[in-house]
């Protein structure tokens, strides 16, 4: 079992600075998941790149209308937890490309 915080897109990042050491995973909301039209906000990636700095060991979680092309640089930002609500045309053609971008990654590709 894990215990984790939420940090929202209006959600200022330092708010976590004395809790990301006390749960196991941070998840940061990059999109709005109530609303399919609202894209990937990379702007977030920001937020990802501060947890990690503030803390090494700490899942990073981000959501919201991920696809493969946010793939990379949400990894090298720090996330290691993709969740996407892909509503496009061919979701399994996207989450087929997302997990070959993670593949990739993983063998240092």
């Amino acid at each position: 079992m894990k215990a984790g915080v939420a940090l929202t897109q209006d959600c200022d990042v330092s708010r976590l600075e004395e809790l990301v050491k006390l749960v196991d995973l941070v998840h940061i909301s990059c999109g709005d998941p109530c609303h399919d039209d609202v894209p990937f906000n990379p702007e977030m990636l920001e937020k990802v790149a501060a947890v990690r700095k503030m803390h090494k060991r700490v899942l990073i979680e981000i959501e919201g209308n991920i696809t493969a092309n946010d793939v990379q640089t949400s990894v090298k930002k720090g996330a290691n937890l993709l969740v996407s609500g892909y509503k496009g045309d061919k979701p399994d053609k996207e989450f087929l490309a997302m997990r070959q971008t993670i593949n990739k990654i993983r063998m240092g590709l």
